[in-house]
C-alpha cells in the first residue's frame, strides 16, 4: 500500500512538472518574449530547438541566478527543459542539472514545496537509469535533500529503515553509509550505537582514506554520546584529528523534550492509545491538555541546513505538503511552538529576533550540560525553556590527553535572529 501511494505520488509529480514545462515552453515558442528575442537569430528562429539551445538558455539562467533574479532564471530554465523534451522526449536524464537549478531557484524564493517536487522528480529520473552508480547517486542526493530540509523520516525510509539494514548492504557505499549515520542522529529513536560501531568496522575493512575513516569515527562517537555510552566515546573522538585535545562541541541532531507533569503525560499516553484504536478522532476541544505534546528542537549539521522542517502529522493521520518554519541557532525550534513557550511580548517575529540568551554551563565527561546559570534579566519562561532543552542536549566532551574530562564555565549563547541561508549541497 505504501509503495502504491508513493508510485502515485511520483506519477503526480511527473505529470505536474512536465505539464508546467510544456505550457511555458510552448507559450515561449508561439509568443516570443523579451528573453527569446535576446537569443541569437538562428537559434531564436529555429523551428526545432536543439540541445545547444538548451545550453544557451541554461547559461543565461545561470547569469540570472548570479544576479539573484530568480523569476527570470526559472523562466529560462523551464524553456531549456522544454527544449530538451522536444529533442530527447519528456523523460530524459539530461535534464537533471536543470532540475537542480530549478529547485535552487524555488528554495531562494522560499517555495520549498515546489523545490521538493523537483528534487523528487530528479530522483525519479535517476532511478530509470541503466547505470547502477547513477541510481545510487540519485538516491543519495534525494536523501541528503530530505535531511537538509528537515524531512528526517523520509530520509531514513529512502535509504534504509535501520542501521542494521545499511550494515548488510552490498556493495559497501562509504558516502551512503556516512549519510545514514547522519540521519540516525535525527531519528526520534536515536541511537543504535552498536550497529554504528559495526558499520565503522566494516568501513575499515575497505581500505578507505584516513579522512573518511575519521568522519566515521566522529559520527560513531556522536551516536555513542547520545546513546549514553560515555565510556566508549573518547577513543573515537581522539581519532578525528592529529591533536589530542579539543573543547566541548554541541552534537547535531533532533531531540525531544517535554515539560508536562507526570499525570498529564499519562493522559497523553491514553490519548495515543485511543487514537490508535480509532476511538479518539477529533480530541477533546474543551480540554487543552489533549493538545499538549512533546516538543522538538534540532541542531543543524552545518550552515547549509534550511530554516524549515517537515509538517507534523495531523490528528487523522498523514502529512501535509506545508513546510514549517524553524528559527534559532544553535538550537532550532518550530516557530509556533516557540511562541507558545515564550512570554507574550515575543509573539511578534521582529521582537523575537532581538532575543539573545546568554548562559554559562558545565559539561560533564559524559557530555551532559549541568549547572546552567542565567542572568537575572531573563523571564522565567525563557529560563525554563532552556533548562528543558539542556536536559536532552548533548555535547562532545572535552578531550585531554585522549581522555574525556569535565569542562567548567562554558559560555553559551542562543539566538533567534533569522538568517539568510543559501545551501550549496544539492541545491
Amino acid at each position: 500500500m505504501i509503495q502504491f501511494q508513493r508510485l502515485k505520488r511520483f506519477q503526480a509529480i511527473v505529470a505536474g512538472l512536465i505539464g508546467t514545462a510544456f505550457i511555458i515552453g510552448f507559450s515561449a515558442t508561439l509568443v516570443p518574449g523579451v528573453l527569446a528575442q535576446s537569443l541569437p537569430g538562428p537559434v531564436a528562429n529555429a523551428a526545432q530547438p536543439s540541445l545547444s539551445e538548451a545550453d544557451v538558455l541554461q547559461s543565461k539562467a545561470g547569469k540570472a541566478m548570479a544576479d539573484q533574479n530568480w523569476a527570470v532564471a526559472e523562466d529560462l530554465l523551464l524553456q531549456a527543459q522544454h527544449a530538451l523534451h522536444r529533442e530527447h522526449g519528456v523523460v530524459t536524464e539530461q535534464q537533471g542539472p536543470i532540475l537542480d537549478q530549478l529547485a535552487r531557484a524555488h528554495i531562494e524564493q522560499k517555495d520549498y514545496r515546489q523545490a521538493n517536487q523537483f528534487k523528487e522528480f530528479n530522483h525519479f529520473l535517476g532511478q530509470r537509469s541503466t547505470s547502477i552508480d547513477t541510481r545510487v547517486q540519485s538516491e543519495i542526493a534525494l536523501a541528503r535533500w530530505y535531511l537538509y530540509s528537515g524531512q528526517f523520516d523520509a530520509a531514513r525510509r529512502l535509504l534504509s529503515a535501520s542501521l542494521k539494514t545499511e550494515l548488510a548492504r552490498t556493495p559497501f557505499e562509504p558516502e551512503r553509509a556516512l549519510l545514514r549515520l547522519d540521519i540516525e542522529r535525527f531519528s526520534t529513536r536515536c541511537c543504535h550505537s552498536g550497529d554504528a560501531i559495526k558499520l565503522l568496522a566494516r568501513a575499515k575493512t575497505h581500505n578507505l582514506p584516513a579522512d573518511l575513516i575519521a568522519q566515521f569515527e566522529q559520527k560513531v562517537g556522536d551516536l555513542l554520546t547520545l546513546d549514553g555510552q560515555a565510556n566508549l566515546v573518547a577513543a573515537h573522538y581522539a581519532q578525528q584529528n592529529a591533536v589530542k585535545d579539543q573543547t566541548p562541541q554541541l552534537i547535531s541532531g533532533l531531540r525531544r523534550y517535554n515539560d508536562l507533569m507526570p499525570n498529564r503525560i499519562s493522559d497523553l499516553k491514553l490519548r495515543e492509545q485511543l487514537r490508535r484504536r480509532r476511538i479518539l478522532t477529533s480530541g477533546y476541544p474543551d480540554d487543552v491538555q489533549w493538545f499538549d505534546q512533546a516538543e522538538t528542537f534540532t541542531v543543524a549539521l552545518n550552515e547549509d541546513f534550511l530554516p524549515l522542517g517537515e509538517a507534523t502529522q495531523s490528528e487523522l493521520g498523514g502529512y501535509t505538503d506545508k513546510f514549517e518554519p524553524l528559527i534559532g541557532a544553535p538550537f532550532r525550534f518550530n516557530l509556533e511552538q516557540l511562541k507558545q513557550a515564550l512570554p507574550t511580548r515575543y509573539r511578534k517575529l521582529a521582537r523575537l529576533e532581538t532575543l539573545e540568551i546568554e548562559m554559562t554551563l558545565d559539561i560533564s565527561a559524559a557530555g551532559k550540560p549541568t549547572n546552567i546559570r542565567f542572568e537575572a534579566r531573563y523571564p522565567r519562561q525563557i529560563r525554563e525553556l532552556m533548562k528543558q532543552v539542556f536536559k536532552v542536549a548533548r555535547f562532545k566532551p572535552a578531550i585531554e590527553n585522549g581522555l574525556a574530562v569535565e569542562s567548567l564555565d562554558l559560555p553559551f549563547v542562543q539566538r533567534f535572529k533569522a538568517q539568510q541561508v543559501r545551501p550549496e549541497t544539492d541545491a
